[in-house]
């Protein structure tokens, strides 16, 4: 009971702060959509803030699950890269409210939850690390991986404060090529960006079923 006390909680977190930001949304909306009561709020967070991070740290744990498992189903390094992409763009897809806490929300909850953004996407470059023996002739700097990390975000969240969370998934080819370029130089992201637009025009391409 207590666990999905918690959970409801959180849940209500994220409905509330993408429907009404984080500045706007207060206590007796998180309940009001949690389904519990005051009392139960407050015997598991002393306030909306400590609330949110917890909501935070679930939804950055949860993707990063999510990108950590397909990554490990790739065989070379640059598939991994985009099968780990892919999976983190269709799951801010699959839920807008999860991506609007994740992305956007967190920049107006204090130095904090800036922290806690910083410390995310810090985890998240390790995916962008190559082994060095696959691409010994590519070169670069300490803060490359920052810096497409860093670029990657932006664009995401372009798309998600304008409540155009589903345009992710379309993304995947051009976002893997700039990802991959410094990394493994321009043949195999050119490859892996063909591989990944040919997959994403047979999936289009694909007749709809026919109703029974």
């Amino acid at each position: 009971m207590i666990s999905n006390q918690r959970e409801r909680i959180l849940g209500g977190v994220m409905i509330a702060v993408s429907r009404n930001g984080y500045g706007r949304t207060r206590v007796e909306d998180v309940i009001a959509l949690a389904g519990v009561s005051r009392r139960t709020f407050y015997d598991h967070f002393a306030n909306k803030h400590e609330a949110f991070m917890a909501a935070y740290d679930f939804v950055v744990e949860q993707l990063r699950v999510g990108v950590a498992g397909a990554y490990a189903t790739g065989g070379t390094w640059a598939s991994k890269v985009r099968r780990g992409l892919a999976a983190f763009l269709n799951l801010l897809a699959g839920e807008p409210e999860l991506a609007h806490v994740c992305i956007v929300e967190v920049v107006a909850a204090g130095p904090d939850a800036l922290e806690r953004r910083m410390a995310a996407m810090a985890d998240f470059r390790q995916f962008l690390t190559p082994p060095t023996p696959e691409h010994p002739p590519v070169i670069v700097s300490a803060v490359t991986a920052e810096t497409v990390v860093g670029g990657v975000y932006e664009v995401i969240y372009s798309r998600v404060v304008t409540h155009r969370t589903e345009e992710l998934p379309g993304l995947l080819p051009a976002l893997l090529y700039s990802v991959l370029l410094p990394f493994a130089g321009p043949e195999i992201a050119g490859a892996e960006y063909r591989h990944a637009a040919a997959a994403a025009a047979a999936r289009t391409a694909q007749p709809a079923p026919t109703p029974f």
